[in-house]
Parts: C-alpha cells; sequence; structure tokens
C-alpha cells in the first residue's frame, strides 16, 4: 500500500488529546502526553513506553491513540501493533480513539479521519458499529458521495447492515445533501423502522420543501404503530407553516397535547410561528400565555411581536414588547421596524431613545431603520446625532446605510452633505445615485438635477422615473416628454409607473393628443393593461375630455379593482352626466365592489354638477348607514356646492352651521360662489366673513366679494375691498389656460399678449368682438375679452383646421361672460369648444353649454 502524508502533517492541529472535552487530565498523564508528543524516534520511545508500562497508564485509551499517532508518524504501524498485542485493551478501541480525536479537531477535516480509516483497513483492523459511526459523521462534516458510497459499501460487507442506529445515521448523511432517492430507498428497505427513522425521513421532506409529503407520513407513522415524539411534531408543524396549513396545524398541536408530548421549548416556538404564518396571532399569543415564563425566552416573544407587526396590528406588538422581561437588540429593532413600516416614525424614534437609555448597543439594521424615520420626518438634528454614532461605532458606511445617509440629507434639504457622503463611500451603485437624484428633485433643483442625471454612470427604472416625477411635478411637459423619447432609446424600458406618471402628467395638463400618444405606445409594445394602467388610462381620457375613450379602456378590464370603478363614475361626472354615473355606481354595486371615500367625492359630484339633489342626499346618507365610511370635508363640500348650484342657498347655510365637523375655507368659498351666481349679497358677505376669519389672506374670498359688489352696483364697497387687499399685500391669482397644438402645451395668462402670435391674437379677439356686437360692461373689472380662456380660444381659432374641437384647460372658474362668449362662439364658428374648469368640463356646441346651467 502506498504511504500515506507524513503523520506530522496529518496530526501536528491536534491539541492534548481527550475522548471527551470535559475529561480532567491528571499531571502525570499531562506530563506523558507532552513526552510523547515531543519523541521523534523509536529511541526516544522507550524510555517513556517503560514508565507507561510501571505506571499502568500504558491502559489509558487516550495513551494508547497518542501512541498509536507517534508510530503512524514514523511509518511503524507492525511495532505499535507489537505493544498493543501485549496488552489487554482491544486494538480497535485505540483506532476508535483516534477517530474520535480528529473529529472532535474543530481545525481539522474529515480527510484526515478517512486517512485513518484507509490506514485501519490496510492494517486488517476489526472495523466495529463505532467506527463506522465516525465515518458517517465525518461525511456529514465534507460530504462526498463516493466516499458516503464507500462507507456503506463497507458497512454491509462488515456485517452491519442490520444496524438500526447505522441505518438511521445513513438516511440523516444522506438528507443533509438532500439526496431524496437514497433516503427513501434506505427508509423503504428497512423493516424495523424507529422514531428516529421516520423522523429522518419526514425531516428530509420538509428540507427539501416536499410538505404535502412528510404531512402524508405521520399517518402512516401511526399506522405502523410509531409513536411521534416532539422532533417529529417540530417537523410537522414546520410544514404546516410553510403551506399556511392552519387546520393540520391544529391538529397536530391537539395530538401533541392529548399524547403528553412537551409542548415548550422547540416545539412552543414551532407552534407559534405556525399560527403567526396561518394569520392566527390571537391564538399564538393564548398559547404563549399559556406557558410559565421560564419556558418562554426571548426569541419567541419577539417571533410574537414580529407576527403582530406584520399584520399591522401594532398596539398588541407594542403591548406585548412591553411585557417582554428580557429584551435583546433584535426585540428592539423589530418594534423600532414596525413604527417605521406603520408610519409611526415618530413613536420609533422614542423607543429608539428608550433603547439607548437600556444601554442596548444598535446594529447596523437598528441604525438603518431610525434614519430612515429621521428622512421621513425630516429631523435632522437626530439624523445627525444617529450619523455621528454610526462613526463612534466604526461601522462602514457603505451600501445600505451609506444610502440611507444620503436619503436623510436630501430629503432635509442638506444636498451639501448629502453628495459628501456620495463622494465617501467607497461602493457606489445605482441605488446611491438615485438617492442623490431624488434629492435634488425634492428641493426643486431642476436643473442640477437634470445635470446630475446627464452624469450617472449608470440609470436604472427608478432613474428615470424620478426625473419624470420631478417634471410632472413642476408642470415641465415638454421635458418630460423629452426625456421619455430618450429614455426610449436607452437600454431601460418605461415600466407601469413611467407610464403612469406621463398618463397624470397628460390628464393635468389636458394633453389628450399626447395621452393618446403614449397609449399607442403601450399597445405597440404590448404593455400588459394591468388595474393601475388602465385606470390612469381611464382619468386621462376622463380629464381631456374624451369620454368614448375612456369608456374604451374601461370595458377591456375584466376583473375591476373600486379604483377603476370610481375613475370612470369620475370621468362621468366631469362630463356632466349624472345619471350615467349613478347607473355606473349601481352597476359597481351589482358587481360585488365596495365603494370608498373617492367613489362617493365623484358620485356626489355628479349629483351636483346635474342637480340632483334628492339623489345627493340619498347617496351622502348610504355611505354612512349602508357602508359605515364617515364623510370628510370633502363630501360635505359636494353637498354644499349641489345645493347652491340649484339656488338652495339658505338650505346650503344650515347643513354648513349644523355639520358635525369644522367647515373650512373652501366650503364657505362654495357657499360664497353660488352667492355672487344667485346675487345674494348678504348670504356672501357671511361667508367672507367666516372665511377671512380662517385664512385672512384668501385671495379668492376678496375677489368674488368684489364681483358681487360690482354686480350689485355698490361701487363704494367694491373698491374698499381693493383697498384693502392691496392693506394686506393679497394677491390676486391669474387665470392661467393651457391649449395643445403640434405637440405643445401654450399656456395663456389674463392679460398676457406673450405669445410669438400676439397680433394675430389680438386681431381674432377683435374679430370676437364684433361678432358679439356688443361688450360687457364691467366697471374698473378687467374686460373679458383679455381672460386667459378668451385668449386661449383666440388662439385655437387660428391655429387649427376649421370645425375641429377646441381644448383648453383652465386653473380657475370661467366668469359669466366668458360663459357666455364661449356659447356665442361655438355658435358664430361652428367650433367644439371644450373646455375644462376645476372639476367639470363644459362642452359649447351650436350655441349652447353641456352643463345647463348648472356649472
Amino acid at each position: 500500500m502506498a504511504s500515506i502524508a507524513h503523520p506530522s502533517t496529518i496530526f501536528s492541529s491536534i491539541p492534548s488529546p481527550t475522548v471527551k472535552a470535559t475529561r480532567s487530565i491528571s499531571d502525570p498523564t499531562q506530563h506523558c502526553i507532552s513526552f510523547l508528543k515531543s519523541c521523534s524516534n523509536t529511541k526516544e520511545f522507550l524510555p517513556i513506553h517503560a514508565h507507561l508500562i510501571t505506571t499502568n497508564l500504558i491502559q489509558d485509551p487516550l495513551i494508547a491513540s497518542l501512541i498509536l499517532q507517534f508510530f503512524v508518524s514514523i511509518e511503524n504501524v507492525d511495532y505499535a501493533r507489537l505493544i498493543f498485542s501485549q496488552q489487554c485493551m482491544p486494538e480497535t478501541k485505540v483506532w476508535n480513539t483516534l477517530l474520535e480525536n480528529q473529529l472532535q479537531d474543530q481545525d481539522g477535516w474529515p480527510k484526515q479521519v478517512f486517512l485513518t480509516y484507509y490506514q485501519m483497513v490496510s492494517q486488517g483492523i476489526m472495523l466495529d458499529i463505532t467506527t463506522f459511526h465516525f465515518l458517517l459523521h465525518a461525511c456529514c462534516k465534507d460530504f462526498d458521495i463516493l466516499q458516503a458510497s464507500e462507507v456503506q459499501g463497507r458497512i454491509l460487507k462488515s456485517g452491519f447492515g442490520i444496524s438500526r442506529s447505522l441505518n438511521n445515521n445513513l438516511m440523516g448523511m444522506y438528507s443533509k445533501d438532500g439526496r431524496l432517492k437514497e433516503v427513501r430507498q434506505l427508509f423503504e428497505n428497512f423493516p424495523d423502522r424507529d422514531v428516529i427513522t421516520w423522523n429522518t425521513m419526514i425531516s428530509c421532506y420538509v428540507r427539501l420543501g416536499l410538505f404535502t409529503e412528510a404531512l402524508d407520513l405521520f399517518g402512516k407513522m401511526l399506522a405502523d404503530g410509531i409513536k411521534p415524539d416532539e422532533i417529529t411534531m417540530i417537523s410537522l408543524v414546520s410544514a404546516c407553516s410553510k403551506l399556511r396549513d392552519l387546520k393540520m396545524g391544529e391538529s397536530l398541536h391537539l395530538y401533541a397535547e392529548e399524547n403528553g408530548l412537551d409542548t415548550s421549548g422547540s416545539l412552543l416556538n414551532c407552534l407559534v410561528d405556525m399560527y403567526i404564518k396561518c394569520g392566527e396571532m390571537r391564538k399564538a399569543f393564548k398559547l404563549l400565555g399559556s406557558c410559565e415564563s421560564e419556558t418562554t425566552d426571548v426569541v419567541l416573544w419577539t417571533t410574537l411581536i414580529s407576527g403582530f407587526v406584520k399584520v399591522g396590528d401594532l398596539t398588541a406588538a407594542r403591548h406585548l414588547f412591553n411585557q417582554t422581561r428580557k429584551k435583546n437588540l433584535i426585540t428592539w429593532a423589530t418594534m423600532i421596524s414596525g413604527y417605521v413600516q406603520g408610519g409611526f416614525y415618530s413613536k420609533s424614534l422614542e423607543l429608539f431613545r428608550e433603547m439607548r437609555l437600556e444601554n442596548v448597543r444598535p446594529d447596523e439594521v437598528a441604525l438603518l431603520t431610525v434614519i430612515s424615520a429621521c428622512a421621513h420626518m425630516e429631523y435632522i438634528i437626530l439624523g445627525r446625532s444617529i450619523h455621528g454614532l454610526v462613526v463612534k461605532y466604526g461601522m462602514i458606511i457603505d451600501g445600505f446605510l451609506g444610502n440611507s445617509l444620503i436619503d436623510l440629507y436630501s430629503k432635509c434639504k442638506l444636498l451639501d452633505l448629502a453628495n459628501k457622503v456620495l463622494e465617501q463611500l467607497p461602493g457606489k451603485n445605482v441605488v446611491s445615485w438615485n438617492s442623490m437624484l431624488d434629492g435634488y428633485c425634492r428641493s426643486g433643483e431642476i436643473e442640477k438635477a437634470r445635470i446630475f442625471f446627464e452624469k450617472m454612470p449608470e440609470k436604472d427604472e427608478v432613474s428615470w422615473n424620478t426625473m419624470m416625477n420631478c417634471y410632472t411635478k413642476f408642470h415641465l411637459f415638454e421635458e418630460l416628454f423629452d426625456l421619455f423619447r430618450e429614455m426610449q432609446g436607452s437600454k431601460v424600458k418605461p415600466n407601469s409607473l413611467t407610464l403612469v406618471s406621463l398618463l397624470s402628467s397628460c390628464a393635468s395638463v389636458g394633453a389628450l393628443n399626447h395621452g393618446i400618444w403614449v397609449h399607442a405606445h403601450i399597445k405597440r409594445n404590448q404593455i400588459a393593461v394591468d388595474n393601475k394602467l388602465a385606470t390612469a388610462l381611464v382619468n386621462m381620457y376622463g380629464k381631456c375630455g374624451s369620454i368614448h375613450k375612456a369608456k374604451e379602456v374601461f370595458s377591456e378590464i375584466k376583473a375591476k379593482t373600486v379604483f377603476l370603478w370610481t375613475a370612470m363614475i369620475a370621468a362621468h361626472a366631469m362630463e356632466g352626466q349624472p345619471h350615467k354615473a349613478i347607473a355606473l355606481y349601481m352597476e359597481m354595486e351589482v358587481s360585488g365592489i365596495k365603494p370608498d371615500h373617492i367613489t362617493f367625492i365623484a358620485l356626489l359630484s355628479a349629483c351636483s354638477h346635474g342637480g340632483l339633489v334628492d339623489e345627493g342626499y340619498r347617496y351622502f346618507n348610504k355611505m354612512r348607514t349602508v357602508y359605515n365610511l364617515k364623510p370628510a370635508v370633502q363630501h360635505y363640500g359636494c353637498m354644499v356646492d349641489l345645493l347652491g348650484r340649484v339656488g338652495r342657498l339658505e338650505d346650503a347655510k344650515e347643513f354648513i352651521e349644523t355639520m358635525p365637523i369644522e367647515p373650512d375655507a373652501s366650503i364657505w368659498s362654495s357657499l360664497m360662489r353660488a352667492c355672487a351666481t344667485y346675487h345674494k349679497v348678504k348670504l356672501a358677505e357671511h361667508a367672507f366673513e367666516r372665511i377671512i376669519k380662517m385664512d385672512p389672506s384668501n385671495a379668492s374670498a376678496y375677489v368674488l366679494l368684489s364681483n358681487i359688489y360690482a354686480k350689485a352696483k355698490r361701487w363704494e364697497d367694491m373698491s374698499w375691498v381693493r383697498r384693502k387687499m392691496k392693506e394686506i399685500g393679497v394677491q390676486k391669482q391669474l387665470g392661467c389656460s393651457l391649449i395643445e397644438h403640434n405637440g405643445t402645451v401654450h399656456k395663456f395668462t389674463s392679460g398676457d399678449f406673450s405669445d410669438t402670435k400676439y397680433a394675430e391674437i389680438y386681431s381674432m379677439l377683435d374679430e370676437i368682438e364684433g361678432q358679439k356686437g356688443r361688450l360687457h360692461e364691467e366697471e374698473e373689472a378687467a374686460p373679458s375679452s383679455q381672460h386667459s380662456e378668451k385668449l386661449a380660444v383666440a388662439f385655437g381659432l387660428i391655429t387649427t383646421p376649421t370645425r375641429t374641437p377646441i381644448r383648453i384647460v383652465n386653473n380657475l372658474r370661467m366668469c359669466s361672460d366668458c360663459h357666455s362668449d364661449m356659447k356665442m362662439i361655438s355658435r358664430a364658428y361652428d367650433r367644439e369648444i371644450v373646455l375644462r374648469e376645476n372639476f367639470r368640463f363644459h362642452r359649447f356646441q351650436h350655441g349652447s353649454c353641456s352643463c345647463n346651467g348648472h356649472w
């Protein structure tokens, strides 16, 4: 046989050999061990050997194994065997002791065990069950299928194939390596199975994710007459957790209790985990409460706290947290993280302070969580303190930690500090760059954001969406679509969020052509239209005045969410089609979709635009009585608007005064606008006083009152209002109108003639005035000919083909003069004028308006 590696290499890492870690070694024995380990040849060994014989230490298995190790090292095993033949100690026991020492060597490798095993075989040493247990243990440490097969074959050849313990160990070895075929073969061919055999087979199934198969074995195990133990139940309950099989989990729990199994310790942890994952938090809590405090550890309490956090019951989580006697870092971090996930940032920071007072040192995960809370609250003082802790603890500011600090400083508008952290990051990634980009965008540094965006070495979907959302937020429509076209030429493809952002921007400015182009892009690229994208499309078409296109998209979606239904109802409301909105709402109810607060805002708005008072009251009451939805100020505002539109001003006043919540300025403004329509000066003054009391610088209230006084020809009162506005520095909000033409959105403000076509626009306005035949007289007020919507419609008349619709988006409500003029223009020029103001459309055709006077 070829010589093995030199023993000085094989055994050099073995410490003072011991059979058991707990064994105490006497001084004489320790001296002998030292002498043996220092031997280098047979001559040096002989006097030590004589001493061992006279002191009878030669019979000590530990000493014997060291003698064997020495002779293996000098490649003279025959001499060692001659020594042992003169003693009473079995030779196999000495070799097994050597194997055991090698297995206990933490720095050793299983191959050392196999080298010794090959020596035993070559020397003809008899192998016993203990030898094979050591070999199987070595196989588990470093699995090799060839070695495993060799050991299994040697077991059978040695006549130990019927050994239950060896078969169980063989199954465990193959199971650990995920070799299901070998495990099942051993299991099925071994008739004398015990509970360990069944446990090994079940745990193998669970380890490999075959949870149903594991649970099926439970019944077969019982039928085989084997009583499961706690280990069995742990594996089976774990399978139930993975499958979320509450019914089976409860059955196993009941079986464990009825059969007197110990449901504490690991089994208790598994049962609690199973109930948590199956959503039965109360049962998990009850199970924990039924156990003595000594049997429940901090891990179990933390698991239960985490479960309450995951289901969003932070009150129960905090109650349990307070009850936990021994808290570790994970317990604190779980509760702090729960508050952050739930949006309770202030509570998370308070708890972090408590943790620090308890002298619990936070780790990187805990610090990440509180940095996130500081960022959301823009709490820079504490944020910088936590940054100081990071430095104090010597943590590497990289990865998630570095990105979180960039996010913190960006959201707190400390862009220089954010940029400094970014520059010092040892490993920058796209998340780091995105956090910095978001900081520029949040701060309104649009030019810097774009420059930074261009310089980013790597961009992902978040990068592009962040830049696009910035343009959307600041109404930079042309830049938004230019960026989208640039994105189409990049490696990053637009995702659903990108398209939703684009459609939202189109909706806000009424850019129907751009919206149609985005929809065409979706179809051309075969992008799946889910509910979120469909809702954005319906919202865009609805706000751009293309109700038929909105219907097309709506009808294509089979499983509609409440958001999609609401978007379609809102589209009908904006179009002034209350009966269609109500019919769609009733269809939604029949389909089983429960309306939410936004649905009722859209529905009540539809009733308001159509002047449907009875229907408005019916649905206002239904949301409270049938759906248990508490009306918000917006719902009350819709009702006031409805009563005001139909002239029931005293009813509207009474409704406001009996509201269970405090009316805000918008509700009194709604009443005030109705007073302007119906010339109720005294009630308008009352509403004005309420508005100014809440918001002394409310410009629209002053403007409304001034116009009301002007129409009532109360010139002195009108002058007083205007002087008051100058005194307190109130600026009238300029009217703004948008119109899309040839891919560009043109913006007009009242009295502004800065457009390149201003001369042609002015000429068209003169022509319109000529068509009217007269000018509206309005003392000391800007002529309606200079209102933004009149400028926009004049631009539309000179730039668009005849008989094509002119689409305008207004930021303010039209005055009555402009409303009358639009009807006249639609008849005189045979044009459909689609004008969107606030929350509704006016379609002017052949001298009439779709609002039927309810505007």
